[in-house]
């Protein structure tokens, strides 16, 4: 029993540091798509790489997924994935990459109040005094500049509401669907919100146009193929493994590492790093400390 739970954790260290950098990396890749294709494009177009990508592995998985919880499912992908998407999307067309990473970091507590008030989850205070030292990391490094400065820009608003809806959907994912094989489980909820992608892309939006009339169309759509294969179908068949072997909060905590990559990610395509961002990161890894620890 001893072995099997170090097991798991070894393969939960594990998943999040995969998934951290992968998400971490998306925001970056979200900017330079953004140059050319608009926030809806983007943000469909992203669900709908994984959507090809994950037709096959549904058409081999789908007798694993009962036929009378496809509501759900169509809930899952829509809050997980689909508005998450167009939300991020609109927000990194506005904003610097590394804002939008650092902004992620108001999930956890999101994972904590959804999971208390609608789902009858309980923390210990040690978790909580975690999530409030990694929120508090993340609200400097999102509001605060040198010399104690508050600027607040409104297209923040997109990415909080974003990880309200992240958060809201880990719960989802951990209640009901904890049983299900997580490949089975992500192919099946981007099955689900594909065509609703799909027909946004091709019926709202002019990306055919752009693709054929507009100078570097193709590699920012190139920049979208990675951020829907890797970032989307790909680590979300890690995450929701990592949700089942150790929890929605802890696997919320990926949310906490991807601020450290996406600066990274920031500083190499020239966004400014000022010294109050480090204080904010200390606080955000202090957090992850205190919310993994037993």
């Amino acid at each position: 029993m001893q072995e099997s739970s170090s097991s798991n954790r070894n393969l939960s260290i594990l998943l999040l540091g995969i998934t951290s950098v992968i998400w971490g990396t998306s925001f970056i890749l979200i900017k330079k798509a953004s140059i050319v294709l608009s926030p809806l494009e983007v943000g469909s177009l992203r669900i709908f790489y994984a959507f090809l990508a994950f037709i096959p592995i549904f058409w081999v998985e789908r007798k694993k997924i009962p036929s009378g919880i496809w509501g759900w499912l169509l809930l899952a992908g829509s809050i997980g994935s689909l508005f998450p998407s167009m939300l991020f999307s609109w927000a990194g067309s506005k904003i610097q990459s590394s804002l939008s990473g650092m902004l992620n970091a108001v999930t956890p507590l999101f994972t904590v109040l959804v999971g208390t008030l609608f789902f009858q989850q309980k923390y210990n205070w040690v978790k909580w005094m975690g999530l409030l030292i990694g929120l508090g990391g993340a609200v400097v490094l999102a509001f605060m500049k040198s010399g104690g400065a508050i600027e607040v820009n409104v297209y923040v608003w997109p990415v909080i509401f974003a990880t309200l809806l992240y958060a809201l959907n880990v719960n989802i994912l951990k209640i009901r669907f904890s049983n299900f094989e997580p490949l089975a489980l992500s192919a099946a909820t981007i099955v689900a919100i594909g065509p609703i992608a799909t027909f946004i892309l091709f019926g709202c939006t002019d990306f055919i146009h752009k693709m054929q009339h507009v100078d570097g169309a193709w590699e920012a759509a190139g920049y979208v193929a990675i951020l829907g294969l890797l970032g989307t179908a790909f680590a979300l068949v890690l995450f929701n493994k990592l949700i089942q072997i150790s929890g929605p909060l802890t696997a919320s905590s990926v949310t906490y590492i991807m601020p450290i990559i996406s600066v990274l990610w920031g500083v190499a395509d020239g966004e400014p790093v000022e010294i109050v961002q480090g204080l904010g990161l200390l606080g955000i890894l202090l957090g992850v400390y205190f919310v993994n620890r037993k």
